[in-house]
């Protein structure tokens, strides 16, 4: 359980930087950044790393359900979608509370439905003791992500910096709800994850029956969740740019220096979900929302220093920064109780194996 531990929050450190080199692309718009980004993150990368790692990948997907495969498209092109909604939301009502939102409503989502979504022949902990302490533990994370939302606000009020923040209460309102509405389809990463590794068994399959090593049979996993995200991302950047007419960005002054930061965060972004990968394959049957829960986390944590590192925080009053320290605070004894509760569970599943080979022993 350690190493998955470990590599959650490795996952977690590099997708709170990966937005990070957004901030020096000056010659780029928003869209030739964002877009840049999704086409080497989701489909150069995974493309090339994926085929050339993955031993006989078509025998791979051969052993697999059709389902599981459009299963998986149908969720990460909602996560597409769900992340250009919530570029949509920023604008309205500023980021702080973009953020805190969008994060808090996926947390809730993605750590609660794999508890729920067991594969077939396990039984879900829901209503369990454990399942009780992993619920309890998400209920502190999402607490926590709220308050840091907060942090955010009151950093923006004492700074004053938030002007584009809409008065009318309609837009606020549209605003709020796109921000929710994109965090619940941006959920379908986890998700399709969780269906194509944990109920699909791709992971599996790539490991033990085609010898993979554990990190390139989650490449595997992956592939197909980029796909999805690819369609709809793709086909949003590619008509705003045309649009935008910002195609001559690319190969302007200042161009080749974009594209190396904007492919640097595609490198950072997908080696994040890969660890994930690793990370929620090592804690067991519920990875998917251990690891999850870990990795939002700490991604929040980092891109909270970051903000500091970066002096979005210089200025702010002293009721934010301590708003902001308790916030984080309560997001460790989040994913602290929900590690133990895992704990527990692995514990769990060891008593009873030993007890049924004992069993067995006996009657044999």
């Amino acid at each position: 359980m350690t190493l998955g531990i470990i590599y959650s929050l490795i996952s977690a450190v590099l997708l709170g930087l990966y937005a990070l080199p957004s901030k020096y692309t000056k010659n780029y718009a928003w869209e030739n950044t964002w877009g840049g980004f999704f086409f080497f993150g989701m489909i150069v990368i995974p493309l090339i790393t994926t085929f050339l790692l993955v031993d006989d990948l078509g025998g791979i997907y051969s052993q697999i359900p059709s389902w599981i495969f459009f299963a998986m498209l149908g969720l990460s092109f909602c996560w597409g979608i769900g992340n250009i909604m919530w570029g949509f939301s920023i604008s309205s009502i500023g980021m702080s509370l973009a953020f805190s939102l969008f994060l808090g409503v996926i947390t809730s989502i993605d750590t609660v439905l794999p508890l729920i979504l067991v594969p077939e022949g396990q039984e879900s902990i829901i209503g369990t003791p454990i399942g009780n302490i992993m619920l309890f533990g998400i209920f502190v994370i999402v607490s926590g992500i709220a308050l840091n939302g907060y942090a955010g606000v009151l950093r923006d009020k004492s700074k004053q910096t938030d002007n584009n923040l809409p008065k009318d209460p309609k837009v606020m309102k549209k605003g709020i709800m796109l921000c929710v509405l994109g965090a619940i389809c941006a959920a379908g990463f986890n998700l399709s994850y969780h269906t194509g590794n944990n109920i699909g068994k791709i992971g599996d399959v790539a490991q033990l029956e085609y010898g993979n090593e554990p990190w390139i049979a989650r490449l595997a996993v992956l592939l197909p969740i980029f796909m999805g995200a690819a369609l709809s991302t793709m086909i949003y950047f590619t008509y705003t740019i045309t649009k935008r007419k910002t195609w001559g960005n690319y190969t302007g002054k200042g161009a080749l220096v974009g594209l190396l930061l904007v492919l640097l965060m595609a490198i950072f972004h997908d080696a994040a979900l890969v660890i994930y990968g690793l990370g929620a394959f090592n804690l067991g049957e519920l990875g998917t929302s251990v690891g999850f829960a870990i990795l939002e986390t700490g991604a929040i944590m980092i891109a909270n220093v970051n903000g500091i590192l970066t002096k979005e925080w210089k200025g702010a009053s002293k009721k934010s920064v301590v708003v902001l320290v308790i916030s984080l605070s309560i997001l460790i004894i989040g994913v602290l109780i929900i590690a133990k509760g895992n704990h527990m569970k692995i514990e769990g599943d060891e008593v009873s194996h030993i007890l049924t080979i004992l069993s067995n022993n006996t009657i044999a």
